[in-house]
């Protein structure tokens, strides 16, 4: 069943239209009446999509049946999900299409951010709510964005997408409680995210980080793997190398720098452990990225 469902990155475009894609903002009707209104079951291996209703109706395929949604409501599709739109004539609003690689940077900073992007989802937006503001808002700006030239684009559509991703978490924030009941663990976890985003250039050990939550080194490991699915300093590597990335990526500042930068005092360190972690070199990295950012 599963190799008969079609894979795009754009609904009914071919990779070779689409090459170089990483993000894509189009209003619903643009594709959707090219198609009388149904977008057929499909799946998007490496994107993650979201929709937002401002007007109209119509059901979704998530999670394996369709479902109706109305007005002021917003999807979100994780990567590999089939889905499917049946769509009212009177709809309106925007679709956004991502790569998968943006959403790794926001679940690696929250555990509920992680448990969010999990599943396909229907989310209800309260037009009262400030995280129902926030979707609306992002996603009108994203689109806006991506049609202009302004300087430093990218870099903004970089932190629109990461901010639109957390006002959906917010917006659905209820349905997250109600699976996620752990919330003591949850806290902990929240707590250790800012505790290394303070301090992981300064190298810490695991045994600080427990020492400043009141737990000890296990305790800690333990709730850590329970909640992102690796080890403490697991999680410390991740944003060691989320920082250097977009240090090679966005600056000029020499390798050499970035190391020091990030606490190490050997260079050659640095390079090992990058490379380890990332399977390139930090400038293989920099040498591969740069242009296609250039290109943009």
């Amino acid at each position: 069943m599963r190799s008969s469902i079609p894979t795009f990155r754009l609904y009914g475009e071919s990779r070779n239209e689409t090459a170089g894609l990483w993000l894509h903002c189009e209003t619903i009707p643009e594709r959707s009446r090219l198609h009388g209104w149904e977008i057929r079951p499909h799946r998007h291996e490496t994107f993650f999509q979201v929709l937002h209703i401002s007007s109209g109706s119509g059901e979704a395929l998530v999670n394996g049946r369709y479902r109706p949604f109305e007005h002021s409501t917003a999807i979100f599709v994780p990567p590999g999900e089939v889905h499917g739109f049946r769509f009212s004539r009177d709809i309106e609003g925007f679709v956004l299409t991502a790569l998968s690689d943006r959403l790794t940077a926001p679940m690696r900073s929250s555990t509920a951010i992680t448990a969010f992007a999990d599943k396909a989802r229907l989310i209800r937006l309260a037009s009262d709510t400030a995280p129902a503001r926030d979707v609306v808002d992002t996603i009108a700006r994203i689109h806006a964005e991506l049609d202009g030239h302004g300087a430093g684009r990218m870099v903004l559509l970089e932190a629109l997408v990461a901010g639109l991703i957390v006002a959906l978490m917010r917006a659905d924030g209820p349905a997250l409680a109600r699976e996620h009941p752990n919330e003591r663990d949850a806290s902990r976890i929240a707590a250790l995210y800012d505790l290394v985003a303070a301090h992981f250039r300064e190298r810490r050990p695991v045994s600080f980080y427990a020492a400043e939550l009141g737990l000890s080194d296990a305790h800690l490991n333990r709730i850590c793997r329970a909640g992102t699915g690796g080890s403490v300093q697991a999680l410390v590597n991740a944003r060691l190398v989320e920082a250097a990335t977009r240090d090679l990526i966005f600056t000029p500042t020499p390798v050499q720098g970035i190391a020091y930068s990030l606490g190490f005092s050997d260079p050659a360190y640095f390079n090992r452990f990058f490379r380890k972690q990332t399977g390139r070199t930090p400038g293989a990295l920099r040498a591969s990225e740069r242009p296609a950012l250039a290109a943009t």
